[in-house]
């Protein structure tokens, strides 16, 4: 036991000196700080990029974007955005390997993930930090599920994103967001969840026009592992089949 607890003890402590160490001298307080004075300084604006992000404004989120001049990502210190993303299955049916069902209910999901972010330890990297997992009744005429997905740098080194899926009567509307310091947090049809109590949210319309919603916790694997683990493990597990499953569900 003491063995056991000297390992874990000494794997925590290299974590936090790996993280340290590329954080140089810089505490996460000082990093939110810079960041704040950083968005307040017109000199370390990247105009070019807020040009682009007006051309790219979608009215179909579930807050509209707005393009707001921000700093160039490698002024916070020097350290970088390194990527991000969405891991989605919207094509729904259009491709018969990115189908997923349980019994006789189609299920889409949105996996918003971390990039190799300096400002994240070790093991929070390249992994999902949010996963909405719903029920659909429709879809386009290309066989695309309803909706749209969406995710955010702007905010370096707070990473979000947002989306929806539209069903024949209802819609699940979903933002969500990570920070290095603060934690990670999604407000899925106005309900809010503090995702460190559980990464995936399964949510399912209901007939009468209600949601129920179930939280679970995942093992976040990296982007390319994403829909195999949500098919092989999330979608196999007792409780997630009998809440997709329930009377009820549209």
């Amino acid at each position: 036991m003491k063995q056991t607890t000297f390992l874990f003890a000494l794997l925590l402590l290299n974590s936090f000196y790996s993280f340290s160490q590329e954080l140089g001298s810089k505490t996460l307080e000082e990093i939110r700080l810079k960041q704040i004075e950083n968005i307040n300084n017109p000199e370390l604006w990247d105009m070019e990029r807020m040009k682009g992000d007006i051309k790219d404004i979608n009215e179909r989120h579930p807050i509209r974007d707005g393009a707001f001049p921000v700093p160039h990502y490698n002024s916070l210190f020097g350290l970088n955005y390194r990527g991000g993303g969405i891991v989605s299955n919207h094509f729904a049916r259009s491709v018969p390997e990115g189908r997923l069902e349980v019994e006789n209910k189609e299920i889409v999901f949105c996996s918003l993930h971390i990039g190799n972010s300096p400002f994240y330890k070790e093991e929070k990297r390249n992994t999902a930090f949010f996963t909405v997992i719903t029920v659909i009744d429709t879809v386009d005429t290309n066989n695309f599920a309803l909706g749209s997905s969406y995710f955010l740098s702007r905010n370096h080194p707070d990473y979000g994103g947002e989306g929806s899926f539209i069903t024949k009567d209802n819609k699940v509307e979903f933002v969500a967001f990570t920070t290095p310091d603060k934690g990670s947090f999604a407000i899925v049809n106005m309900r809010l969840f503090h995702l460190e109590y559980g990464n995936i949210i399964l949510v399912t319309p209901q007939k009468d026009g209600s949601f129920r919603s179930l939280q679970i916790q995942g093992s976040v694997p990296p982007k390319e592992a994403s829909f195999e683990y949500i098919k092989t493990n999330v979608l196999q597990r007792e409780e997630v089949i009998k809440f997709l499953t329930a009377d009820g569900v549209i």
